[in-house]
């Protein structure tokens, strides 16, 4: 165990010594300059983000599913941060390894070599390390980390060990992890929760700048958007679930985007990135359409 901690300090300690490894060869500038103008400017169009990844014909938070997640468009990947038992960052949603491996147990208290042994469910590579994942999506796409580790640490060091503070937005329902992220990395972009048992400011407090508050319809009145729109800030909605089955219907989604609009929703996670996309310029040409013609447009 001695080794293996030492092994995964000696790697953290690596990357973090070399703050700009990643840039220069990474992606294309043009396009990473766009989408961070476009992430800190709320009233800029609306940004898109893939769930776990493309996942629809990848396994979730693998490199396919960010390939796929570039691939159809995708503004802002979506993908969920663990910390292996010896210390190293690794891409994984559930609390165990069960459901998204062939493996089984509790996903912290599994080393990175016992990570490296597992693959995925529906392909052949084992869950990715940060390191991995950031390289890859470097430069193409910005990458939000839903973090589900309280150790926060070995994350903000590889991030900022690549060079990739700007490509890189830290989310968490509990503030307090982001603000220990802050404490480390003062630059990097932070995404709060807004919850229907704590304020605005209770969220945000010592926060500032906020790149995005993540709301829904219970939490998103417009006093709320008002007030994040005045930060200012992006608002973060998830399509998840019922809005996203109603993809497949040209105009049944409408009603539900022009919905998120109006609370100024102003970054949207799903399921399906390139659809979503589409259906939004449609709804948005028809109401452009209703107006002109006096009416018949989204209400």
């Amino acid at each position: 165990m001695k080794t293996t901690l030492s092994c995964a300090a000696a790697m953290l300690f690596a990357v973090a010594a070399t703050p700009a490894l990643a840039s220069p060869v990474c992606g294309d500038p043009a396009r990473m300059a766009q989408l961070q103008a476009q992430l800190h400017d709320p009233t800029g169009p609306v940004l898109i983000a893939s769930h776990r990844g493309g996942h629809l014909n990848a396994p979730e938070n693998s490199l396919a599913a960010a390939e796929e997640a570039v691939v159809n468009g995708a503004d802002v990947l979506e993908i969920d941060v663990r910390v292996s038992r010896d210390g190293v960052p690794f891409i994984m949603h559930d609390s165990t390894v069960d459901r998204t491996t062939n493996g089984a147990g509790v996903a912290e208290d599994t080393t990175y070599a016992e990570l490296r042994a597992l693959r995925l469910e529906g392909g052949e590579t084992p869950p990715p390390s940060l390191l991995e994942m950031l390289r890859h999506s470097c430069g193409r796409i910005l990458v939000d980390l839903d973090m589900k580790t309280d150790r926060v640490g070995p994350v903000m060091a590889v991030v900022e060990g690549l060079g990739m503070i700007d490509q890189v937005i830290v989310f968490d329902d509990d503030s307090d992890t982001l603000r220990r992220a802050r404490a480390l990395v003062p630059t990097i972009a932070v995404m709060t929760r807004l919850r229907p048992d704590s304020t605005l400011a209770q969220k945000n407090r010592g926060l500032s700048p906020i790149a995005i508050v993540h709301g829904d319809t219970e939490t998103l009145d417009r006093k709320t958007s008002q007030e994040i729109a005045a930060m200012p800030a992006r608002i973060w909605a998830n399509a998840l679930g019922d809005i996203d089955a109603g993809l497949s219907d040209a105009w049944a989604a409408c009603p539900a985007l022009a919905d998120l609009a109006q609370r100024g929703v102003s970054v949207i996670q799903t399921d399906y990135p390139r659809l979503l996309r589409a259906r939004l310029a449609a709804c948005q040409a028809r109401e452009g359409a209703g107006e002109r013609d006096g009416g018949g447009g989204v209400q």
